[in-house]
């Protein structure tokens, strides 16, 4: 097979592995590229090239977290993966297609060592048995059930994996960006949980909060002292934010924010919300 052809076949699927183990968009995209501008294999002596590449592209996403994980030991304030966004009128099938995890999720995969988050996201994300993950890691069918399951006891959530696509989610985002343009908080408050953490992620570039926010009162406090300062001046527009609504804030033709949200185990108040401010996290964002 002609290495154009290659690309053109697995670059998509290669590319939601690597986003899915990074939290980057930016990332992700540079080792698939890479991975294939480095490609020198006699196809033919390759039985199953789907596999073959995922392997390699899960161990270059090991390599580069080991090293990604001491520059986050210097990044500036809290961490968040890259948000995927597209418009709210693309079909709902092709978004559901692109993002399978949502970003509350990738989020929670933080907590995970490098190689817990490669099993977990190849059996969760992808659904591969643990055969499969084995070859893929080089390491024993027996030891990658032992990590997954390790992996699953330390992020003992009860988030779903994908997103939730709901009415709820919807009415969420609206009641926000109705909030931020009359700077009236109090009807978004109402849908907050008691012990709501608000994460901001400036990546020392933009002005955030150096430390998550916790509980109602402090993230009521946060949101009307940002929204007096002018935090929200521009336009608020409803998007898919990984497969879930969330808000995309452009001002004079440039997004400038990202905001989404997890909810409670319930599907109804909001316990998490995400800023993403960081302009290097935010250029792949196209502005409609």
């Amino acid at each position: 097979m002609e290495l154009d052809t290659l690309y053109k076949t697995y670059q998509p699927f290669l590319f939601s592995i690597a986003y899915r183990m990074l939290g980057s968009v930016t990332d992700a995209e540079d080792i698939v590229h890479d991975l294939f501008l480095q490609l020198k294999i006699d196809t033919v002596q390759i039985k199953d090239m789907k596999a073959y590449l995922a392997k390699v592209t899960t161990n270059r996403c090991l390599n580069f977290l080991k090293s990604a994980r001491k520059r986050r030991e210097i990044y500036t304030g809290p961490w968040l993966p890259e948000p995927r966004v597209h418009q709210t009128e693309q079909p709902l099938d092709k978004i559901l297609t692109d993002e399978t995890v949502s970003y509350a999720f990738l989020v929670l995969l933080d907590q995970l060592s490098p190689v817990e988050r490669a099993v977990f996201v190849l059996r969760e994300a992808f659904a591969y048995d643990y055969g499969d993950i084995a070859g893929m890691l080089e390491k024993t069918e027996v030891n990658c059930r032992k990590i997954y399951s390790r992996a699953k006891r330390k992020l003992k959530n009860d988030m779903p994996v994908h997103p939730e696509n709901t009415e709820r989610v919807d009415f969420l985002a609206k009641t926000f960006i109705k909030a931020s343009m009359t700077g009236n908080f109090e009807e978004f408050i109402d849908i907050l949980t008691e012990d709501v953490v608000l994460v901001t992620d400036g990546g020392g570039k933009v002005i955030s909060a150096l430390n998550p926010i916790v509980n109602k009162q402090r993230v009521s406090a946060f949101l009307n002292g940002i929204s007096s300062k002018g935090s929200f001046i521009g336009e608020l527009l409803p998007v898919m934010v990984n497969g879930q609504k969330g808000i995309l804030q452009v001002t004079e033709g440039h997004p400038i924010k990202v905001i989404c949200f997890e909810l409670d185990s319930k599907q109804k108040n909001i316990r998490r919300i995400f800023i993403v401010t960081n302009p290097d996290k935010l250029k792949q964002i196209p502005v409609p």
